[in-house]
C-alpha cells in the first residue's frame, strides 16, 4: 500500500502534500477573468437567448457539481487545486470557485432580465473587476472597506466604456439606466457583498437596471 500511496502523492501533490497551493500570480487570474467572463456576453450577442440560457444552465450545473464533489473527495480536490493553481485563489480549496459563481450569476440575470441586462452586467464584471484590482493595488491614499476609491472609479469608467462600445456597435439598445448600472456595479465591487463579487455584482447591477426600465 505504501508504494501506491507514494505514487498517488506524487501524482496529486507533486511529491509534497499540500492543503492548498501557494498564492498564484494575480496576472493569470485577471487574464482568465477577462477572457472567460467576456466570452459569456460576447456569445450572448450572437446566440439566441433561449440557447444561451440552456448553455449557461449546463455549464453552471457542471461547475457546481464539480465543486461539490471535490469538497467530498480529498484527492480530487488536491488534484484540481494543483492543476488550476495559476487561476485560483488559495481559499477556493474549500469554497466554490469564482468561475462557478460567475456562471450562476450569468444564468440568473439572463433568465430573470434577458439579454439587454445580461450582456452589459457581465461585461461590467469581466472588465471592471480586473480594472479595479489593477488600479486599486497601485493607488495610494485612503481605503474604504479595505479597497481604494481609485479602483472603484476605474471599475465604473471601464463599465461605462463597455456600455459606450456596446451601444455604438448596436450590441444593445441605449438606455440611460445602463450608465447607472455601471455605477451600481462599481459600488457592489467596493462593498464586497458576500458570498462572492462574481455573484453579487451582476445580480445587484442587473436588478437595479431592470427596475429602472432596461
Amino acid at each position: 500500500m505504501r508504494p501506491m500511496r507514494r505514487y498517488l502523492d506524487m501524482l496529486i501533490y507533486g511529491g509534497e502534500r499540500r492543503v492548498a497551493p501557494g498564492a498564484p500570480p494575480p496576472v493569470w487570474r485577471l487574464l482568465f477573468h477577462i477572457a472567460a467572463g467576456s466570452s459569456i456576453p460576447l456569445a450572448a450577442i450572437f446566440i439566441p437567448e433561449t440557447a444561451m440560457i440552456w448553455a449557461l444552465a449546463v455549464l453552471a450545473a457542471q461547475s457546481l457539481v464539480l465543486d461539490l464533489v471535490r469538497f467530498r473527495v480529498g484527492w480530487l480536490n488536491a488534484l484540481f487545486m494543483r492543476w488550476m493553481a495559476p487561476l485560483l485563489k488559495q481559499d477556493e480549496a474549500a469554497h466554490i470557485t469564482g468561475a462557478t459563481y460567475m456562471l450562476i450569476a450569468a444564468l440568473i440575470v439572463f433568465v430573470l432580465y434577458g439579454k439587454e441586462v445580461g450582456i452589459p452586467v457581465m461585461f461590467f464584471l469581466s472588465l471592471g473587476d480586473p480594472a479595479a484590482a489593477m488600479v486599486g493595488r497601485r493607488m495610494p491614499g485612503p481605503r474604504i472597506l479595505g479597497k481604494s476609491p481609485g479602483g472603484t472609479a476605474a471599475f465604473i469608467a471601464v463599465g461605462a466604456g463597455a456600455v459606450a462600445v456596446l451601444v455604438a456597435a448596436n450590441g444593445i439598445d441605449h438606455h440611460w439606466a445602463l450608465w447607472v448600472g455601471a455605477g451600481v456595479a462599481g459600488v457592489a465591487e467596493l462593498a464586497s457583498v458576500p458570498p462572492d463579487d462574481n455573484l453579487a455584482i451582476p445580480l445587484l447591477a442587473g436588478t437595479a437596471m431592470f427596475f429602472m426600465g432596461v
